[in-house]
């Protein structure tokens, strides 16, 4: 028993010696090298699986950007704003993953704030665009943010900026592959055999006030995380490339298929609830990388390894479009503006991103800002009465 009480003493030492040496470590690393720094800024959360820490600020740099986290009373990446809506204001609010949340770049650079920019300087009075965005969250979190979260705000308008992630996002069966743990602190909408969904919620986690104690304030367990999170002990393949690639199959597998099912059905959901509300509900979806880059098939194969022969790059646009049709959601597509902005200015790779990291750089939030204004304005999702010198008061929908 002496023995028993000796080595779990000096294994607990260990740990804590262990824990002690890295904390101090990483703190004093970060000065002496900036280009790759950074500290928590999210959070376990028991509705939406990750959300951001309120009243954050951030340095997050890796490299080749110099980017910069802050969040606001209610756990937004963007500026200060109030829960009620001002008299005369015409709100959107900007749902989506790491793209809206878009820490690579500087607070002034994300996509929201350069859409409030432009409307005002395109003479737009009072209107502010929110920015719900979280990193690895798809249309289920969306809809969950919505009716716990976004609603209070009372949009007038709901943008779901969707990537090609957001199906995978939304299954059960395929984002715990991908991350190569057999669970995942996400909730999941699981389709019935009677075609209805049921909500499985975010596990509880075990310890779960002492975890978030660290996870908020430690250096070490923030890294240890982020480095544990990209180990992948045998990756889930696709017909021969990583499972995620699956979203493009043209026709898919079964088991995306049922993820699209699920997707669909989700954000049906969202655009019924949005529309309860009496607001608009608008998905815009940026260009997928074959789009973007002229070149993709030679860099798609040094990277991935080769290009399955039912992989079809035009597939996601396709099923958006056609879910679009079927239930009146408002499907829009940013990638002809892109395309034009990328020739007329003669960009090169990589384009509108980071040559160390696939999400935007400030260029493209800027265009990426735009093209949504642009969509907005010819479709008419603007309130006329808005734009200075106006006396128009039709109802826009």
């Amino acid at each position: 028993m002496k023995q028993l009480i000796f080595r779990s003493i000096s294994i607990l030492l260990g740990l804590v010696l262990t824990f002690g040496m890295g904390e101090v470590f990483l703190r004093v690393a970060v000065h002496f090298a900036p280009s790759f720094k950074s500290s928590p800024f999210r959070q376990y959360d028991p509705v939406l699986g990750i959300s951001l820490i309120p009243n954050k600020r951030v340095t997050h740099a890796r490299g080749c950007f110099q980017g910069e986290v802050v969040t606001n009373r209610w756990g937004m990446r963007d500026r200060e704003r109030s829960l009620e809506k001002p008299a005369g204001e015409f709100r959107i609010a900007l749902l989506g993953d790491s793209s809206v949340e878009a820490v690579q770049v500087r607070p002034s650079e994300v996509m929201n704030i350069r859409m409030e920019k432009q409307l005002q300087d395109k003479g737009y009075r009072n209107i502010e665009v929110l920015a719900f965005g979280v990193e690895g969250i798809g249309t289920t979190q969306e809809l969950l943010m919505y009716q716990e979260r976004v609603r209070q705000f009372h949009p007038d308008l709901v943008i779901v900026l969707w990537v090609d992630n957001d199906v995978m996002n939304n299954s059960s069966a395929i984002q715990p592959k991908v991350y190569g743990i057999h669970t995942w602190y996400a909730p999941y909408y699981d389709l019935q055999p009677d075609g209805s969904l049921m909500l499985r919620p975010v596990e509880s986690r075990p310890l779960n006030g002492l975890r978030s104690f660290f996870e908020s304030h430690s250096l070490f367990v923030y890294y240890m995380e982020r480095v544990w999170g990209r180990v992948a002990f045998r990756e889930a393949k696709w017909q021969g490339i990583p499972l995620q690639w699956g979203g493009y199959g043209d026709p898919p597998d079964a088991e995306w298929e049922r993820a699209w099912l699920i997707s669909e059905k989700v954000l049906t959901r969202l655009a019924t609830a949005v529309s309860n509300d009496n607001a608009k509900l608008v998905v815009m979806v940026p260009p997928v990388f074959a789009q973007t880059d002229p070149d993709w098939r030679a860099r798609f194969t040094r990277e991935v390894g080769r290009i399955p022969p039912s992989f079809n790059p035009d597939e996601m646009d396709k099923r958006l479009a056609e879910i679009g049709k079927r239930h009146n959601i408002d499907i829009e597509f940013l990638a002809p503006y892109m395309e034009a902005y990328r020739d007329a200015h003669k960009l090169q790779w990589p384009y509108f991103s980071f040559v160390c990291d696939p999400h935007y750089s400030a260029l493209g939030h800027q265009v990426a800002a735009e093209a949504m204004v642009k969509n907005l304005e010819e479709h008419r999702l603007l309130p006329a009465e808005a734009l200075s010198g106006s006396s128009y008061r039709a109802n826009l929908w």
